[in-house]
């Protein structure tokens, strides 16, 4: 069932739920006024029942067209507490306008700094078919779409480990000067809103973030646009090391067929899938532009190194490599339809630089680089995770990475 907060009187004039209603004076408007949907025009009914918090809500055995899905009590709820907490700031603020040029109805308009912007409260899975037409067509007007997911969607591991789907990764931001995605989510019950930041991916479903829940009241608006300073816990490398055994031990364990044509890939260039080389497999500033795990898409950027007799390799071979690869389904870019602009390009160059500082490649020109330094092929298990301590002390403690480190711990752009 759609259900509406706002509808349309017979004179044209516009009624709103948000604004403070007693009861009583509820039942007298029942009474008195007729009520219509003001996208598809069809009389919608008042509803003041008990289990719910009043609303309106198309007859029986009729739909608006213009509706994609039906709403919840979690959702009524949270998309009255984020615009009541729009008013208190002072903040232009529309509730459910219906926009008859691209016939859409977002959750609430606001209208900030000269901008315009369509806060949605999505609480139900969206196909990414639907959510990437309606956030064109929001574009289409010049208004910018911002997606805040319900709190229940979240899904903890530990504290810092998430389990984040491909369908929570679409709603992720990036605003203009901020370094990296965002992830919002408000509980309606707690009015508690959940920013994830510093999203660094361990694998395709699983995610390292910081959440910072803060009570709803105590963040502004112009919070939401900018991404807080918070540095990495002292544990994340340890928990890195220890992702990148379990991807060691496990990987192969489990095979489908992308995992098969993968070991396959890996076996004719000479590397166990188990001990791929210890240059692999790293945190990185960009590294989310992958949906692929680190250690599977950083040995493919290794591979024509390995290949090469002469050792020099330009980058836009190492690029078409990497696309050929996507081309056929070994890798895959992480689609993003908030944070558009990036490309996975981004993080095979910040890998490339990464192990530059290692001493593993010089560049030739701006456009080639040669290798100096062989990778590390570990031959046992006990060998390669010792190795790959090693190389983790290297790069917290080579002057030349301060730059890279700082980047990744502190969540923002050095100078």
């Amino acid at each position: 069932m759609i259900i509406l907060l706002v509808a349309m009187l017979r004179n044209g004039e516009f009624i709103s739920l948000a604004k403070t209603w007693t009861k009583e004076e509820l039942v007298q408007l029942k009474r008195r006024e007729a009520f219509f949907c003001p996208a598809c025009k069809r009389e919608v009914v008042l509803k003041l029942g008990s289990r719910r918090i009043p609303h309106f809500a198309h007859k029986k055995d009729t739909a608006c067209p213009y509706e994609y899905e039906s709403e919840s009590t979690r959702h009524l709820t949270g998309k009255l507490d984020l615009f009541s907490w729009l008013q208190r700031q002072n903040i232009r603020a529309k509730l459910e306008p219906y926009l008859p040029s691209i016939q859409q109805r977002p959750d609430i308009l606001v209208a900030h700094n000269h901008l315009l912007y369509a806060m949605e409260y999505q609480c139900s899975t969206i196909s990414e078919q639907l959510f990437q037409k309606r956030n064109d067509s929001y574009r289409i007007k010049g208004i910018r779409p911002i997606w805040i997911l319900g709190a229940h969607h979240l899904r903890y591991r530990t504290i810092y480990h998430l389990a984040l789907p491909r369908f929570q990764w679409m709603f992720a931001h990036h605003f203009p000067f901020v370094p990296r995605p965002l992830l919002f989510y408000y509980c309606s019950e707690t009015k508690r809103l959940i920013r994830l930041v510093h999203l660094i991916p361990f694998s395709v479903r699983h995610t390292f973030a910081i959440p910072i829940v803060k009570p709803l009241h105590s963040v502004s608006f112009s919070d939401l646009l900018s991404s807080p300073v918070v540095s990495l816990p002292p544990s994340f490398w340890n928990d890195w090391l220890c992702r990148k055994k379990q991807w060691r031990l496990t990987f192969a364990s489990y095979p489908n067929k992308i995992t098969r044509l993968i070991c396959s890939d890996f076996y004719r260039w000479g590397i166990i899938p188990s001990l791929f080389p210890t240059e692999a497999g790293w945190p990185l500033p960009h590294g989310y532009l992958f949906e692929t795990p680190p250690f599977i898409w950083q040995t493919y950027v290794l591979i024509p190194f390995m290949q090469s007799e002469s050792k020099h390799v330009s980058i836009h071979s190492i690029y078409r490599f990497i696309d050929e690869r996507m081309a056929a389904g070994r890798l895959a870019a992480r689609q993003l339809p908030l944070a558009m602009g990036q490309r996975y390009t981004q993080a095979v160059y910040e890998y490339l630089q990464l192990l530059t500082k290692l001493g593993y490649f010089q560049w030739e020109s701006r456009k080639s680089l040669r290798l100096v330094k062989e990778f590390t092929f570990p031959k046992t298990m006990d060998e390669v995770i010792q190795q790959d301590q090693q190389m983790m002390e290297q790069m917290k403690m080579e002057p030349s990475l301060y730059h890279y480190i700082n980047k990744l711990e502190l969540n923002k752009n050095i100078v």
